[in-house]
């Protein structure tokens, strides 16, 4: 990846890059919420080092090799990609949660008890995207907060 694009894309998280000796370190600032993985690739490690108010620091090493430095970004890239969209499903839920109530609150009974979901369309959309999901699953996919 070119160095550019990486810190453009990963600018809201990125602390430091730090060149130590033959390894490279990628500081990253995450919510304290977010998933990471657990297990990285041969060669990549993941060290917590600090955290401060609500967020953890992450520092992402390698030696600097160009193809462990590529596997560093799509980890990161795939970090923020992954909490991004779970954040995003979080609200969605809530709001559709809320939507829901109201409309419990505002019906009657009567009006309520014909209200239906079709779990057969929502069950084959799961199932779409669960195997869209696997076939973009790498190594490494023990995921932990």
């Amino acid at each position: 990846m070119i160095y550019s694009n990486f810190i453009n894309k990963t600018s809201k998280y990125l602390k430091s890059v730090r060149i130590l000796k033959n390894y490279v370190s990628f500081d990253m600032i995450f919510p304290n919420s977010w998933v990471v993985n657990k297990k990285t690739p041969e060669g990549v490690e993941i060290i917590e080092t600090e955290n401060q108010e609500g967020n953890v620091i992450k520092s992402f090493v390698s030696e600097n090799k160009k193809e462990l430095i590529d596997k560093i970004e799509n980890i990161i890239d795939g970090i923020i990609k992954t909490n991004i969209e779970r954040e995003e499903k979080e609200k969605l839920f809530k709001s559709k949660v809320n939507e829901l109530k109201n409309i419990f609150e505002k019906e009657k009974l009567e009006n309520l008890k014909g209200l239906k979901f079709d779990l057969e369309e929502l069950t084959k959309f799961i199932q779409n995207e669960e195997a869209e999901i696997s076939s973009r699953v790498t190594e490494g996919t023990e995921l932990t907060k």
